[in-house]
């Protein structure tokens, strides 16, 4: 990662935590004098942001720091610890709080200062509109899949935060207490739903999935008609690791090509695939000739 980048996330992640924990404080205060469960679902959703947004920061750090003796590949795969770590957090919270909202339904609790609770939550739409449009700048520049996913999250929050005004606003209304449990549940259903997206694209990167066959097409493209002097190609494999994508591939060239010509030829062909598909570390193996039935599994 590149260091003007690296201070574009850094100042988007630090940005992000700011305005969850400011939600927390605002919205935990007043659920303390409303007890509207809605509002407490919205509070329990910033606390889990802040603590994601947290740990963005070092799961960043870590992940792109230099490679050393032990670990020869740098650290990506921590930030797949930590969305599994995430996800557990989301359900387990999910839970208690349809805990919460039965048991207010069965004791027929009310809400207190409701004009309080819709004011902060204006409040907090309006910060999480700045920081997700914030947040949405910064992806598209970087290209970075973690603030994508944080933009994501925070752009729920947003719409759960909108459906809390219309429910207080209803509640105030109508007087039906009931529909605060309701919309709190339909919130962290709606939260859960949301982010399957995102939990699909990590376990896909975890279990190194291969990259999308447009992308190998290209790649393809790129072995075959760089040169004469190449063949065929054979046993191409890829994977994406978070920012970087990995190709490897057995290139097969002319029998009479000399190791000076074939290794000038690689290079090129390496050059143009890291031109068509962005932050690739391309491994290519040379042959005389096709080997893919020779080689067996050990």
């Amino acid at each position: 990662m590149d260091t003007k980048n690296w201070k574009q996330i850094k100042r988007a992640i630090i940005m992000a935590n700011t305005t969850a924990i400011t939600l927390v404080i605002i919205k935990t205060s007043v659920w303390l004098i409303s007890w509207s469960l809605a509002l407490l679902s919205s509070a329990l959703d910033s606390c889990l942001d802040f603590m994601v947004s947290l740990f963005n920061l070092y799961v960043i750090k870590t992940s792109h720091d230099k490679n050393t003796a032990n670990y020869n590949y740098w650290k990506w795969k921590i930030q797949w610890i930590w969305a599994v770590v995430e996800w557990v957090i989301v359900w387990g919270s999910w839970i208690s709080l349809i805990v919460l909202a039965i048991n207010k339904i069965l004791d027929k609790g009310g809400i207190d200062n409701l004009n309080e609770s819709i004011y902060v939550m204006i409040v907090s739409v309006l910060l999480t509109w700045i920081l997700v449009t914030y947040l949405s700048r910064v992806a598209k520049k970087t290209k970075n899949l973690t603030i994508k996913a944080d933009m994501l999250h925070y752009q729920t929050d947003l719409f759960t935060n909108i459906w809390i005004i219309l429910s207080l606003w209803l509640i105030k209304l109508t007087w039906f207490i009931i529909i605060d449990s309701i919309v709190a549940i339909i919130i962290w259903i709606y939260i859960i739903t949301s982010s399957k997206e995102i939990i699909t694209e990590w376990v896909q990167m975890l279990m190194d999935k291969k990259l999308d066959q447009w992308i190998l097409d290209c790649v393809v493209d790129i072995i075959l008609n760089t040169d004469k002097r190449v063949s065929s190609y054979h046993l191409l494999n890829s994977r994406k690791s978070w920012d970087d994508v990995f190709i490897d591939v057995h290139v097969v060239f002319d029998k009479q090509i000399s190791l000076y010509d074939a290794h000038h030829i690689w290079d090129k062909i390496e050059y143009k695939i890291r031109e068509v598909v962005e932050n690739s570390k391309v491994l290519i193996h040379l042959d005389p000739y096709d080997d893919s039935n020779d080689i067996k599994e050990f």
